[in-house]
């Protein structure tokens, strides 16, 4: 059985961290889709929720969204981490390059790599904004509110698709100040020689140890003999 080290938890906790925090988000979004859609289609049934039923529709998709997400992530890693030597370097050495990052950096870094979700998302919520700004006007057809939310939903999309390059090219500023990653093949043969020059310490050591261990024995064997000779 392995013993994890010091590095591979600390690794292990920032990612279950992450993934768990992701959870959080997505389980914030259900929680209050349900909330407002029992609110406004159900009012009745709604109003007649107590104070803690109403909590547990916000708490319970929330912290439940966030531990499967944990609990995923952290078999996740071990997966990653058990499949072979060279994935568990990489997610090792991702984690010092994370820890590397200044806050900015991390910030950027993040909001880059969940651009995609966050489109989603942003643009599914300006959809439903939009509607719900329209609806309000009393006298625009219901074709016409149709038409003035989409509008409203694409002048929102173009400004997120603006903010997604924006992180794009910041990333790859990022990206040309860090230093160059070593290539595999350089990496390999620095590790095979490093596990050489250990070996070669070893044999160096365990040579020096008989070769101290045979001068011990003749001294001792020939100090007899000097002795009876003195005699």
């Amino acid at each position: 059985m392995k013993l994890l080290g010091e590095e591979e938890k600390q690794a292990h906790i920032a990612h279950i961290t992450s993934e768990g925090l992701k959870g959080l988000f997505y389980g914030s979004i259900l929680s209050v889709g349900i909330f407002t859609y029992l609110k406004k289609r159900h009012t009745v049934r709604f109003n007649s929720f107590n104070t803690s039923i109403k909590t547990a529709l916000i708490v319970m998709p929330t912290v439940s969204m966030g531990a499967f997400f944990a609990d995923q992530g952290s078999w996740d890693f071990d997966k990653q981490m058990h499949s072979s030597e060279y994935s568990e370097k990489l997610v090792i050495e991702e984690y010092r390059q994370w820890n590397e990052m200044a806050l900015n950096e991390k910030i950027f870094t993040s909001l880059n790599k969940n651009k995609y979700p966050i489109i989603i998302s942003a643009w599914a919520a300006s959809l439903y904004g939009s509607w719900v700004l329209v609806n309000k006007d009393k006298i625009m057809t219901g074709a016409q509110k149709a038409v003035q939310a989409r509008m409203y939903a694409q002048g929102i999309t173009i400004i997120l698709l603006l903010g997604t390059i924006v992180l794009s090219m910041k990333e790859k500023e990022l990206e040309k100040s860090r230093p160059p990653p070593v290539p595999e093949w350089k990496r390999i043969i620095d590790e095979k020689q490093a596990e050489e020059s250990l070996i070669l310490a070893e044999l160096k050591k365990k040579q020096d140890a008989r070769s101290a261990a045979a001068t011990t024995a003749v001294a001792a064997a020939s100090t007899p003999a000097t002795a009876a000779e003195q005699k």
